[in-house]
């Protein structure tokens, strides 16, 4: 330029245009070759720039064939002033929380308002409606240097406001990025803006606009080491959540504000913004109210299998010890208040280490999962509960059942269990046998613990009795069923 000070124009456009062409070559690149959950930004980030390259190129075709002054407002400045809005998109388009939880289309409603924000923007600063065939508006350069200073600061502060709250790897170092190009392009920017707007022509401080554009192609494509700070990821999480869900409201706001104040000169396009904006904020909550109501039955959904699970045997599938202690409880205030007979079995596999001992853990196991299930289906009544108590034993609550149905079920669960015919070989047969313990709640005589307490009495007298036995406390001799 020095050198050819008369063909300034012409050795200084060429530039103008291969700077950013390379800088939206190399997020073009880093978006095809980066991580998957980056690829949007980056083309946003590519998207904005070719709209600052599309600025340049018409404004080279003012200066050098349409010769328009400076003080015109054209197309080339509709360019630049839109370039934000890709770049501004780009800023919130990574989620450093929900990104999986995010709604692509979300994503397309908040570039539709966001571009349509934009071009009322441009129209309440300009006064001038692009493409509208109306004639070009002459703004002053002081004006234009604030405008685009004023774009420029707020693109910079909220990139680092987001890597301030973005902790982790891949995100991180795309925010550094567009953040440390945004201060340079910012200052870079305001220093040939301040000079332009007192000056004709150009200069070497067109070298200027050049240096962020080289400086993001070589961010982008260098090497970049990922590190994630787990403790900042914990500590910021609340203010970017903040971020990130308050970002879109404000595109609504800013589009109602900005048609709402065109309504005056420029009805039908002020009438078009409104209505964008209602039905953004409308399909809006409506698809959040609807992810919300089927998230919190997922929710609940989750939340009650999770209980089952906690309230029941891994092994056997049958009741747990927690959920039986509940379960107790329960009956004996029913029992209390409805004056009925409440009966508790205790069920002890007989010699069922010696059958670990003799064929191994994996048979116990097996052994056990069947005896449950012979168990669970000699219980008579769909209040009935079959609960796992201990390593082979087992406890059936039969509400609303006296000693003699009580007997009665124990009977039919020593048969069931007679039928399975399980071997191991000991001194009540060749196969497996039960001992049951069968007591009957009495108030009077005390609480659930008693009760329980009762009930293993029983169990240990219908051992004593030789096993595979039926036995109560002080009610006479145990009953055997034989298994043949």
């Amino acid at each position: 330029m020095t050198a050819f000070q008369p063909m300034a124009s012409l050795v200084t456009y060429p530039f103008l245009l291969l700077a950013p062409a390379l800088a939206v070559a190399a997020c073009s690149w880093r978006a095809a070759r980066g991580e998957r959950a980056l690829r949007s930004a980056w083309m946003l980030l590519a998207a904005g720039l070719m709209l600052w390259t599309a600025g340049i190129f018409l404004s080279a075709w003012e200066d050098l064939f349409q010769h328009l002054p400076q003080s015109v407002a054209w197309f080339s400045d509709l360019a630049f002033f839109l370039y934000g809005v890709p770049v501004l998109l780009a800023v919130s388009s990574v989620s450093s929380v929900s990104s999986r939880q995010r709604i692509r289309f979300f994503v397309w409603m908040d570039s539709g308002q966001a571009l349509i924000t934009g071009y009322l923007a441009y129209i309440s600063i300009f006064s001038v409606v692009p493409f509208a065939g109306e004639p070009l508006a002459p703004i002053s350069a002081a004006t234009l240097v604030l405008v685009y200073n004023a774009e420029n600061l707020l693109l910079a502060v909220a990139a680092t406001l987001r890597l301030i709250v973005q902790p982790r790897g891949g995100e991180r170092r795309f925010y550094a990025i567009l953040t440390g190009f945004l201060w340079v392009y910012g200052i870079a920017a305001h220093v040939y803006n301040n000079w332009a707007a007192t000056s004709d022509g150009h200069a070497v401080y067109d070298v200027l606009v050049d240096i962020p554009f080289l400086v993001l192609a070589v961010a982008a494509l260098a090497p970049w080491p990922k590190r994630v700070d787990i403790e900042a990821a914990q500590r910021e999480q609340t203010l970017a959540m903040i971020i990130e869900n308050v970002s879109p409201i404000l595109y609504t706001v800013a589009l109602l504000v900005l048609s709402i104040s065109l309504m005056h000169h420029h009805f039908q396009v002020g009438t078009v913004g409104i209505f964008t904006a209602l039905v953004v904020y409308a399909t809006r909550s409506t698809i959040l109210q609807g992810r919300y109501i089927r998230v919190q039955n997922e929710l609940h959904e989750a939340r009650d299998r999770l209980e089952q699970m906690a309230l029941t045997d891994a092994l056997t599938n049958t009741a747990n010890r927690r959920r039986f202690d509940q379960a107790l409880a329960l009956e004996c205030n029913r029992a209390v208040r409805h004056q009925y007979p409440l009966a508790l079995l205790l069920v002890d596999i007989d010699f069922f280490k010696m059958l670990n001992d003799r064929y191994g853990h994996p048979a116990g196991d097996r052994c056990l999962v069947s005896v449950a299930l012979a168990l669970q289906s000699a219980l008579p009544g769909s209040g009935d509960l079959l609960a796992r108590y201990g390593g082979e034993e087992f406890v059936a609550i039969l509400p609303a059942t006296d000693e003699a149905g009580a007997r009665q079920v124990a009977l039919t669960m020593q048969q069931a269990v007679a039928t399975l015919k399980i071997r191991n070989e000991t001194t009540t047969g060749s196969f497996v046998t039960v001992s049951i313990g069968v007591a009957l709640f009495e108030p009077a005589q005390g609480g659930v613990a008693e009760f329980i307490e009762v009930a293993d009495q029983a169990l240990y007298r219908a051992k004593q009795g030789g096993r595979n036995c039926i036995a109560a406390v002080d009610r006479g001799a145990c009953s055997r069923h034989v298994a043949h």
